[in-house]
């Protein structure tokens, strides 16, 4: 089921709406300002549903604030790229430097998370549809593109978005969905004693800057290694230089079973042990990276919460960070003939 509710207008006046798709376990509630994840109802052990997801009551929130990304659809890049720059086909392209030298997220003014898409609802299938374009060289980047973002909630109870976009000509794509998750409830503090596994051998080194350098380190006998369950905080600020650099977790996680033609694998699953919530994601991206809100400050948010630093936890399935100026990485170009696709599935139960 889909209902439709606004949700404010933009600083320009055009209407914003709210979708909310319910499948009698869970409630997910996403706009069509910035593609964006408003809220997940889940129940923990009593059946008591909370919403998991952190974010604000209001558009405003998202329009003018917002530095967290909460719930945002990402695109066209994601992650940083080294330098601001990239080459397609022997031509470079110049992306706006936001972070030093560096790109961080297209642009956080003027990126897709920051404008408003076109939606359609699919009652049949229980899914809204978003759309939205870029021109030629828009945002720093060729062709002529559309970009879609499909939410729905599945027969087998699971929420799923898929991304897709398609280009008149070769360009540069790297979408993700940066929700996010405490599964006490959006409010309800640290993450620190929320239990998480993650299926990754190896993880994209950081430079100083924390964009990517090429080398990928394996997890093993390292803060990094979530291949047996453990506690987000067990390891959050150890003697470790990775760790130093991204001030906590802020890394990209190399996701084992990775195959070009997009399958769904198990990436992550969390478990807070006193709701008994857990949640598991699947993706087809080759990684995902996972942030625990290291730098996240946000006053008079959702009910009026206050979100402190390591009050949630993201995880971003994505190609690699500055993945088109490292070519031993698996690269997303997409052109004519080859559009771009990435499905993110998530799967909340109790335990």
């Amino acid at each position: 089921m889909v209902s439709v509710s606004p949700f404010g207008r933009t600083p320009d006046g055009t209407d914003v709406t709210c979708f909310t798709l319910d499948n009698g376990h869970i409630t997910v509630r996403v706009m069509n300002f910035g593609a964006t994840v408003l809220g997940i109802d889940a129940p923990d052990l009593s059946g008591e549903r909370a919403d998991v997801v952190l974010g604000y009551d209001t558009l405003d929130g998202y329009t003018a604030l917002n530095p967290s990304c909460f719930g945002a659809t990402i695109a066209p890049s994601a992650n940083r790229i080294g330098g601001a720059a990239l080459t397609i086909d022997g031509v470079e392209w110049k992306l706006l430097a936001n972070e030093g030298e560096n790109n961080l997220h297209t642009d956080l003014e003027h990126a897709l998370h920051k404008r408003l898409w076109d939606a359609e609802v699919d009652e049949e299938h229980n899914t809204v549809r978003m759309t939205a374009t870029l021109a030629h060289g828009e945002l720093g980047l060729p062709g002529e593109r559309t970009f879609t973002a499909e939410f729905s909630l599945t027969p087998a109870g699971a929420f799923r978005i898929c991304y897709r976009c398609t280009s008149d000509r070769r360009t540069f794509v790297n979408m993700t969905n940066h929700t996010y998750f405490n599964l006490a409830g959006h409010d309800a503090g640290s993450v620190a004693d929320q239990i998480v596994t993650i299926n990754a051998s190896r993880i994209v080194e950081l430079g100083e800057d924390c964009v990517s350098t090429g080398t990928l380190l394996d997890v093993a006998g390292t803060p990094f290694d979530f291949r047996s369950s453990k506690a987000l905080g067990a390891d959050i600020d150890a003697d470790n230089d990775q760790i130093r650099i991204g001030h906590g977790y802020d890394h990209c996680f190399c996701i084992d079973g990775f195959w070009p033609c997009g399958h769904l694998r198990q990436a992550l699953h969390a478990v807070d042990p006193v709701s008994g919530r857990a949640l598991d994601i699947a993706i087809t991206a080759p990684g995902a990276h996972l942030y625990t809100g290291n730098y996240v400050g946000d006053e008079h948010a959702k009910g009026d919460a206050t979100y402190r630093e390591r009050g949630g936890f993201a995880f971003e399935p994505e190609y690699y960070p500055n993945t088109p100026n490292i070519p031993s990485f698996p690269q997303c170009f997409c052109g004519p003939e080859h559009p771009w696709t990435s499905t993110i599935e998530y799967r909340f139960s109790t335990l």
